[in-house]
Order: C-alpha cells, then sequence, then structure tokens
C-alpha cells in the first residue's frame, strides 16, 4: 500500500518534480559539456605530455612554496 502524503506535502512534491524537469536540461547539457572536456584534456596530454609533466611540476612547487609559508 503507497502512501501518498498528507494534503500538505503534496504541493511540495509537485514543486520539486516542475523543478527537476526544468533543471534536468541543463543538467544534461553540462554532462555533455564535461565529458567534452575531458575528452579534450585527455587528448592534449597524449599530444604533449612533456608539456604538462612540466606544467603539473611547476603547479606542485608553486603549492608547497605557498603552503611552507608561515602565516
Amino acid at each position: 500500500m503507497a502512501m501518498e502524503g498528507t494534503p500538505q506535502q503534496q504541493p511540495l512534491t509537485d514543486r520539486a518534480r516542475e523543478l527537476q524537469a526544468r533543471i534536468a536540461p541543463q543538467i544534461d547539457e553540462a554532462r555533455r559539456n564535461l565529458s567534452d572536456f575531458n575528452e579534450r584534456a585527455k587528448a592534449f596530454i597524449r599530444e604533449r605530455p612533456g608539456t604538462c609533466l612540466a606544467g603539473a611540476l611547476a603547479f606542485g612547487f608553486i603549492v608547497g612554496k605557498l603552503a611552507s609559508r608561515r602565516w
């Protein structure tokens, strides 16, 4: 036996479904954009591994210097 909820909860449920329907296309687009960015990043890393390694080392050095500072 499924419970439908109280009459006070029904408008909240309806609003949640409306919000989900309105936001779902935006979430799907963001997911596609992120997937596309990931593929481009992987291709860049495969084409230029030395550049990426040097960039990672430089970034790590800078973060290490900033983290080691005494405030």
